[in-house]
């Protein structure tokens, strides 16, 4: 489907379209609830990931700037989050549906790793509670194109800068586990290329 909508945009590829995303089946961006999923206490469950990568050595400063995080815009302009959404189909992992979400508000595809873990947080657009499910994604390919691209922006930052601009407490504890996992063991592009949850 992602194919089919790129193929109309008049424009020429560097990569073949088939190519583009070869890690995950896309789906169209949705909208509305009607297929969301709930958990036993009725709270929405939220999916996403902190896409990260390794900067080059040359330009690391300290332990916490070893990686880059990508964030995007919050939709109301205060201060900037992780790509996440709901957790919709029944035909879909967990993991598959934060790979998904990443595509659609982030463009880039990736590793997906083992889950950060589990908050739970107060929705203030629709006072509900949400239960969120952060993976850490270690970026292998930045699209040109992806499906929200008109409506999002995209930029890496240093930890420091995530942990000062992102509003949500419950986004800033699971970049704080991405660091101590980083800083427990420190891995190589090539280590985290072979990394598989246990």
């Amino acid at each position: 489907m992602l194919a089919s909508l790129i193929e109309k945009i008049p424009m020429k590829l560097p990569v073949p379209v088939e190519g583009m995303v070869p890690l995950v089946s896309y789906r169209p961006t949705r909208s509305g609830r009607h297929s969301q999923r709930y958990d036993e206490r009725g709270s929405r469950l939220v999916v996403g990931c902190i896409p990260y990568r390794y900067k080059k050595t040359e330009e690391i400063d300290s332990n916490d700037e070893m990686i880059e995080v990508l964030v995007i815009n919050a939709h109301n302009g205060k201060g900037v989050l992780f790509p996440k959404g709901g957790w919709e189909h029944d035909d879909e992992s967990m993991e598959e549906a934060a790979v998904r979400e990443t595509l659609e508000e982030a463009g880039v595809v990736g590793n997906i790793e083992c889950k950060l873990g589990k908050w739970s947080y107060e929705s203030k657009r629709q006072n509900t509670v949400h239960e969120g499910h952060m993976f850490p994604m270690f970026v292998k390919q930045e699209l040109d194109l992806w499906p929200e691209k008109n409506t999002r922006t995209r930029k890496w930052i240093t930890i420091t800068k995530a942990r000062e601009e992102c509003p949500h407490l419950w986004m800033r504890e699971a970049l704080e586990e991405l660091v101590s996992r980083q800083q427990m063991q420190p891995r190589t592009q090539e280590e985290v290329d072979r990394t598989t949850c246990k």
